[in-house]
Order: C-alpha cells, then sequence, then structure tokens
C-alpha cells in the first residue's frame, strides 16, 4: 500500500491561489481596545506578578476615604528600589510616557513631576489623556508598618487580589509630613493642602458637600458640624491613645484636633522657612 505524505489544509482565496490555513491567534490586548481601567487592572496584575509591592494612592486612596473625586489618574507608590524595574515592565507591556506637561508641572509642581506618568488611554491631550503614574514610595513618606491589604478599588473583579492601603490616620501623617518640606506658598503645598482640606471635610466631618460656611449659623446647625467635630476630635485623639504617629510625631494628631475645633487653620500647618 502506498502512503502519500500528509497534506496541509488548503483554502482558495477570492484570486483563486492556494494557500495554507493559518491557525487563529489570541486578540493581543492593546491600550486601544481595552477601557482605561481595564488597561490598568492589566499593568497592576503584569507589576504583581513580577513581585512589585503597590500602594494606592492619591485619587483611589481619597475615593475610599468618601472623598467623591472623580478618577481621572491612578496613583500609585511604589519602593524606591522597585521603580526602575516597575516602569520597565510597563514599557514592555506597551504603555507609552504622554509628553511632558509644562502646565501641571508648574501648578502642581512635584505632586506632577515626582511621578511617572504612563497613558492608559489613546489621547494625549491633556485635558482627554488618563495616565497610571508611579510615584517612588520614599516621596510619600509612608512606611511598610503603616500599610494594609485592600481589595484593589479601581475595577470591578480585578485580576489582583489585593493591594496596599495606608490606614487613614497615616494618610494625613504623610500628607502633613510632605507639607513640611515646602515653603507656606507654593504650588505643591497648595494641592496639598486642598487634599487634606477635602479629607477633613468629607472624611473626618462626613460632609456631604465636604465644607460649611462657619458665618453661617443656620446652615452650621444644620448640617450638625458642631456633632460631626465632636465625633471627629473622639477619633483623632483615639488614634494618639493607640500611638499610630510615629515617635516625635504626636503633634500631628494635636494639629488635626485644633483644625477640627476651630482652634487651628490647615494653612497654618508647619511649613519649610527657607
Amino acid at each position: 500500500m502506498l502512503h502519500t505524505p500528509h497534506q496541509p489544509e488548503i483554502t482558495h482565496t477570492f484570486a483563486g491561489f492556494h494557500s495554507e490555513k493559518q491557525p487563529t491567534q489570541p486578540r493581543k490586548w492593546s491600550v486601544s481596545t481595552c477601557e482605561p481601567a481595564e488597561v490598568v487592572d492589566r499593568a497592576l496584575h503584569a507589576l504583581q506578578q513580577a513581585g512589585v509591592q503597590l500602594i494606592e494612592w492619591r485619587a483611589l486612596l481619597y475615593k475610599r476615604m468618601n472623598v467623591p473625586v472623580i478618577v481621572k489618574d491612578f496613583s500609585y507608590a511604589v519602593p524606591d528600589d522597585e521603580l526602575e524595574g516597575a516602569s520597565s515592565i510597563l514599557t514592555d507591556i506597551g504603555l507609552i510616557q504622554p509628553p511632558a506637561s509644562p502646565l501641571l508641572a508648574q501648578t502642581e509642581g512635584d505632586m506632577h513631576n515626582m511621578g511617572r506618568h504612563y497613558l492608559v488611554t489613546t489621547y494625549t491631550t491633556l485635558s482627554s489623556s488618563q495616565q497610571i503614574i508611579l510615584y517612588p514610595l520614599s516621596y510619600t513618606s509612608l512606611q511598610h508598618a503603616e500599610l494594609i491589604k485592600s481589595i484593589p478599588s479601581h475595577i470591578t473583579n480585578s485580576r489582583c487580589s489585593s493591594i496596599l492601603i495606608p490606614r487613614p490616620s497615616a494618610v494625613y501623617a504623610s500628607l502633613i509630613r510632605m507639607m513640611l518640606r515646602y515653603p507656606q506658598y507654593c504650588s505643591t503645598r497648595t494641592v496639598l493642602e486642598s487634599d487634606i482640606s477635602e479629607l477633613v471635610g468629607y472624611h473626618l466631618l462626613s460632609m456631604d458637600d465636604g465644607y460649611a460656611d462657619p458665618e453661617d449659623d443656620e446652615e452650621w446647625e444644620e448640617l450638625e458640624v458642631d456633632n460631626r467635630s465632636s465625633e471627629a476630635l473622639q477619633l483623632v485623639r483615639q488614634w494618639s491613645v493607640d500611638e499610630e504617629w510615629r515617635e516625635g510625631e504626636e503633634w500631628i494628631g494635636d494639629a488635626l484636633a485644633a483644625i477640627l475645633n476651630g482652634t487651628g487653620d490647615i494653612g497654618c500647618l508647619p511649613f519649610r522657612s527657607s
């Protein structure tokens, strides 16, 4: 019996030529075919698979703390010695860095300059683009002892089983500690003051609008601001009792208490004098 060699499967093209049928390849994902949160999820999963520690920061973190922020950019802190490797991974999976933004560099200062920015949209304009931003952990002044594991908040049903977040007291301490690096009137400090103000209003005082006019007695009474302040003071004092401040930084609890009871002001928090 004669054996004929195996013939490849042949398909006919419209021009009458023959060609081998190619196996179907799984479609590779890209920024252009995924929603921004999906791109972020794939990026975070790749980073975690490589052993990179990710700490949720800024907008996503504030949203957890009841600030009704619209999450445009996705910020994470990364241990300093893992930052270069993390940046390479984002480049390897196809994320690109946006054009430099002199406007944001001027208006946000180091809150923009210290981050490594990668586009998660096909848009590159300042108004339309969205980014994943990696910051060196040292810039946030956070320490690992202040972090806890939580469910990721950037997307539902994430590929990542958990993400690190700072406990609430550490968020305030981090921002106030960062303010010490800057003069009283500069763009970076202005951003930090705004962040603390929103956190105090929405998180500590649990106000729907995050603010009540102290000159409007009717509004003050209607919103029960005095009761809210009293409850917030109890929480901050409990943080002090639980020794959640670092040694030598107990004054941070006192400063927050002063802001809550009206004897202090966020704009008067310590700053760099020169």
